[in-house]
């Protein structure tokens, strides 16, 4: 297959997410076989044969073709062009995020991929109010379409994992590995986020509290277990507004390095 530049991929042309295991090199077709996708590509867009469109399997690969046959439970592609992506960064962002109220778990979500999160991992916390106990797997469904549809917006054709739902702990333990740990809090001996991001740093954890921030004790544990406690500034940031801030001034930080 003939390889061009990503910005022919994406202009004009309505981008898709499919699986690598529904995209058929040797035949040369993609199979579209999600029912959201099809909803959007039949229902809403009311795309015909023969148009072009993109599509992105989440590891990187983008695909140009146009549609070939379009039925109620199966849309084919055929692949005129391949392309292997590289948008990597120069350094991997994890978001630990305290799962918030109501559509702002959503919002979240959605402007950290468009920020490019590397990963996100919802977190339980002493004052995080949704009872997320409940209905865990159907959340992170909603989370994880939430980030294709992300994905799908801003051009990435790596998809962030957003996983399982785990507790504060567990998620302190599981960030170690990372060269720096920001937890992002309103503690008065919070340091300030710019002496925090060192240079030379690849891999950064951020954790971010819920309603209220996190507890005295939590702010302790993680100061303990190595974090850096870190102030967004002067003014108290509501908890969707502190995550978009500490994404954007890291990717202000480490860009282009």
């Amino acid at each position: 297959m003939e390889g061009h530049s990503s910005e022919e991929f994406r202009k004009g042309i309505m981008r898709f997410y499919v699986p690598p295991g529904f995209i058929f090199m040797d035949k040369g077709v993609i199979e579209v076989r999600d029912k959201k996708e099809l909803h959007h590509i039949i229902d809403v867009m009311r795309l015909t044969r023969d148009t072009s469109v993109t599509i992105f399997d989440g590891l990187g690969m983008e695909y140009s073709g146009k549609i070939k046959d379009i039925r109620r439970d199966l849309v084919v592609v055929g692949i005129e062009k391949a392309l292997q992506v590289n948008r990597d960064r120069s350094f991997h962002v994890t978001l630990y995020q305290a799962i918030a109220k109501k559509n702002k778990m959503d919002l979240i979500i959605e402007k950290a991929v468009e920020l490019g999160v590397d990963a996100i991992m919802p977190i339980i916390t002493e004052r995080t109010i949704p009872d997320i106990r409940k209905n865990p797997d159907k959340k992170r469904d909603r989370w994880q379409r939430i980030a294709i549809a992300g994905s799908k917006q801003c051009g990435r054709t790596a998809l962030p994992d957003v996983s399982a739902v785990k507790d504060l702990q567990v998620a302190l333990s599981e960030s170690k590995k990372s060269d720096i740990r920001v937890f992002a809090a309103l503690d008065k001996d919070a340091r300030p986020l710019k002496h925090v991001l060192r240079p030379g740093v690849k891999t950064i954890a951020l954790f971010v509290g819920p309603e209220g921030d996190f507890s005295p004790k939590e702010i302790a544990i993680a100061r303990e277990k190595g974090c850096s406690i870190s102030s967004l500034g002067p003014l108290v940031l509501r908890v969707e507004t502190a995550a978009i801030y500490a994404l954007s001034c890291i990717n202000y930080k480490y860009m282009g390095r």
